[in-house]
């Protein structure tokens, strides 16, 4: 089989036989790139072995997450959350995602990337299914985006238009994440200079289960870029021996300085390295931008809930930092600006008097960070 990017060959891999080859590795994905090992002994041959399989695993949905296992059932597939069974899934699937353009082809298979291109192609829409979990119906369509999307929330994709969204909610009984992510999303436009952030809104979807409250936002990744998630990335630059955070910072400087600044002053608490990252040039193989900064479904909930959270343990650099020792850490590389009467119209705008603290509470983090303020 050939692991793909968009009709280019990358990698060629029989697990059967034990045989892993690099056709292409400036456009391998990042976790397989200077990883994968000359096989001239045992260990070598099993290093790759295990190192592709730890890659296809990666890419298939966990059975953690809400309504995974009807989403399993509806594809007649059986709920083993083991390596192997994952492998097998993200095979049957062809690897297809909506986050890059890497997909699994087979030797004897004559289709190209226009034939599973799931941006361009109608989706096998199960959304319904992701949200609300109802009891499934089989369907022999494998190339279906719920069972490459990662997140423990419920969600499910569809077309808009010529646009892909992301609906999402949860299962609170005040829909709490939601409301908050979406509210995340609107206070972070209050901000200048910072890295450019996926925008949030809320709707209400009829399902079987009743009405329920859903944030949607639309997909943020095209054709020409792949969206490198940055554990990938941090642990390529380590087998590199390059420090993650010099590099990034030398990169995009205050835009990436202003990522640990605004998680801060929104409590999201939920910035770990797989809800972060890069876009890669399809073409080229190299990282060009930093992706836009998305989920924030756990934004705010310590705000709403009256809970202190800026000692909580930050993930972004899977180091023992809080969220406020980084975000004072990194306050003196940004130059945001805070446009305080766009904030202050947001929170005369929100009419349920439960976020009236929050606002407060935000605007205390704000200055304590000293933010210029317009």
């Amino acid at each position: 089989m050939y692991l793909m990017l968009r009709d280019s060959e990358v990698l060629y891999f029989d697990l059967e036989d034990f045989i892993v080859e690099v056709i292409r590795e400036d456009l391998l994905p990042f976790c397989l790139r200077s990883n994968i090992r000359q096989p001239t002994c045992n260990k070598n041959i099993l290093h790759n072995i295990q190192e592709v399989k730890s890659y296809l695993s990666s890419r298939v949905l966990s059975l953690s997450r809400d309504n995974a296992k009807q989403i399993y059932a509806a594809f007649q597939i059986p709920q083993i959350d083991s390596i192997d069974n994952r492998v097998d899934i993200c095979i049957r699937c062809k690897g297809v995602s909506i986050q890059d353009s890497y997909w699994i082809k087979d030797d004897r298979e004559e289709v190209t990337w226009s034939h599973i291109n799931i941006r361009q192609n109608k989706l096998r829409d199960i959304v319904d299914l992701s949200l609300s979990g109802f009891n499934p119906t089989i369907t022999t369509n494998n190339i279906c985006p719920e069972l490459t999307t990662k997140g423990l929330f419920r969600k499910g994709w569809i077309r808009l238009g010529d646009s892909l969204y992301l609906l999402k909610s949860d299962k609170t009984r005040d829909y709490v994440n939601t409301r908050m992510e979406v509210l995340a999303s609107d206070i972070l436009g209050c901000f200048k200079n910072r890295i450019e952030s996926v925008a949030y809104v809320s709707d209400m979807k009829n399902t079987v289960d009743g009405e329920v409250i859903v944030s949607i936002c639309r997909n943020f990744v095209g054709e020409e870029y792949s969206f490198v998630e940055a554990w990938e990335v941090m642990e390529y630059l380590k087998r590199c021996g390059v420090d993650f955070i010099t590099y990034c910072m030398k990169q995009w400087g205050q835009l990436f300085a202003s990522i640990p600044v605004l998680d801060y002053i929104v409590v999201n608490t939920d910035r770990h390295t797989q809800n972060y990252g890069f876009l890669m040039n399809n073409e080229t193989g190299k990282i060009e931008y930093l992706a836009p900064l998305f989920d924030f479904n756990c934004a705010l909930t310590a705000d709403y809930f009256h809970r202190e959270a800026a000692d909580t343990l930050s993930q972004m650099f899977n180091t023992a930092d809080t969220l406020k020792e980084l975000a004072h850490r990194f306050r003196k590389e940004t130059n945001m600006i805070f446009y305080e009467e766009k904030f202050m119209r947001l929170s005369r705008s929100v009419i349920n008097q439960k976020y009236k603290h929050i606002f407060e509470r935000v605007y205390a983090r704000i200055k304590e960070l000293g933010i210029i303020v317009k």
